[in-house]
């Protein structure tokens, strides 16, 4: 990726706006603006995400309010065992499962009394969604961010008005967001948060300023909210080194990250040709994995969206499965206690000894469900699940998979005769 080429900024509408837009078979809408590396608007407006540039690097911004935000002091960790206890650092915070979440963290909160940082979560279903959808209309994406995660560029905060939310960041508390469309919550809002500044000052630019005291009239905080050419804070580019998705899980979504060029590119030529000839089976190899684990993915995220729509997909689909017998258990899927949740609930319970992340995919069709799973799965393994299942008096049989090979575990609803 050319550090010194335009980026194309697309403002992510909620997941409401996508998702009916897909049931109404229309092109999904987007805000959008192309800018210079500075931050320099060169042109922008309105427009259907399939007539948006495809040559130009994507920086995609989240919905602000599906992206939760919180204050943390994280553990004396790092690497990966940072990343992989972040998802339960914010766990007292979550209303799904941790595992269910990308969180990353970062340093946006230079001026907390106790030392925090700044956690971002976001689902993974919705971030499959937009990657998907990105890679479908054939877009360059380059990274995956949200706008609240600007960084102000002094030790004065910083306040601005984006769409149709006012966003206020000061480097000390999370920031704060609030619909333009409710003058009366965001006047609120406001007042508390001046109260807990102290000395602070917040600057705007001048249109958002007149604007912002004809909305909450005489809750600026004694001057504490002051009018500038523009606000101090950083300019939308640099928002690719705070992308909420890595590379890798941009490669397992099936969207291949754009890499940065520096300027001995020129100068490794020749060596990187000899290694790329030395090395050009493994690619091959590695393309094939990527593609067969890309589609496996979707697969999965298709038939699961076809089974469970109302239900949030899990990173691994055994933790689905024991999502949904603790569902039933609770009495909270009673609409649907003969279908899949039950059968999946007797899958569950029948394979539980089954190695971690055995499970491949599933199908719900005719009041079947097919359930593939990994080699890794031997045959005492299912003979032992069988005759659970039948004592079940399920119908219940094995088969190997036409396309894959691989056995698959097949329940029909209802008693056996």
């Amino acid at each position: 990726m050319n550090n010194n080429q335009p980026l194309l900024v697309i403002w992510w509408p909620k997941a409401l706006d996508q998702t009916r837009a897909e049931e109404e078979g229309r092109m999904l809408r987007v805000r959008y603006q192309v800018q210079a590396r500075s931050g320099d608007k060169l042109h922008g407006g309105e427009e259907a995400l399939n007539k948006l540039p495809k040559d130009l690097p994507c920086l995609v911004l989240v919905n602000p309010t599906e992206l939760g935000l919180f204050a943390v002091v994280p553990p004396k960790l790092s690497g990966n065992k940072l990343k992989e206890a972040l998802p339960f650092l914010v766990e007292p915070y979550l209303l799904n499962e941790p595992e269910e979440n990308h969180v990353s963290l970062w340093p946006n909160l230079p001026g907390h009394t106790g030392g925090a940082k700044l956690a971002a979560v976001l689902g993974k279903t919705r971030a499959r969604s937009i990657v998907s959808t990105c890679a479908q209309q054939g877009l360059k994406l380059a990274g995956l961010s949200c706008e609240t995660l600007r960084e102000r560029t002094g030790s004065e905060g910083a306040a601005w008005l984006s769409g149709e939310d006012f966003i206020l960041v000061d480097g000390i508390d999370t920031p704060l967001l609030t619909p333009t469309a409710q003058p009366a919550v965001l006047k609120v809002m406001l007042q508390r948060r001046l109260q807990q500044l102290g000395a602070p000052i917040i600057q705007l630019s001048a249109n958002d300023h007149d604007w912002l005291a004809q909305q909450v009239d005489g809750a600026m905080g004694e001057n504490k909210i002051q009018s500038s050419t523009h606000a101090p804070i950083e300019p939308l580019p640099r928002l690719l080194n705070k992308s909420l998705l890595g590379a890798d899980e941009l490669r397992k979504m099936g969207m291949r990250p754009m890499a940065s060029q520096g300027g001995y590119g020129k100068l490794l030529t020749p060596a990187l040709v000899l290694v790329a000839v030395a090395v050009l089976g493994l690619n091959a190899l590695a393309f094939k994995a990527n593609r067969a684990n890309a589609a496996i993915e979707a697969q999965i995220a298709e038939s699961y969206a076809q089974a469970l729509p109302t239900t949030p997909m899990v990173a691994d689909p055994l933790l689905l499965i024991e999502r949904e017998k603790r569902n039933l258990n609770a009495g909270l899927d009673t609409s649907n206690a003969q279908g899949l949740s039950a059968l999946l609930h007797e899958v569950g319970l029948a394979m539980e000894q089954a190695p971690f992340n055995s499970m491949v995919d599933f199908a719900w069709a005719e009041n079947t469900l097919s359930v593939r799973f990994n080699a890794n799965v031997t045959e005492d393994q299912q003979g032992e699940a069988l005759q659970k299942l039948k004592a079940r008096r399920l119908d219940a049989k094995w088969l190997i998979g036409a396309q894959s090979n691989l056995p698959v575990l097949q329940l029909k609803k209802g008693a056996t005769p």
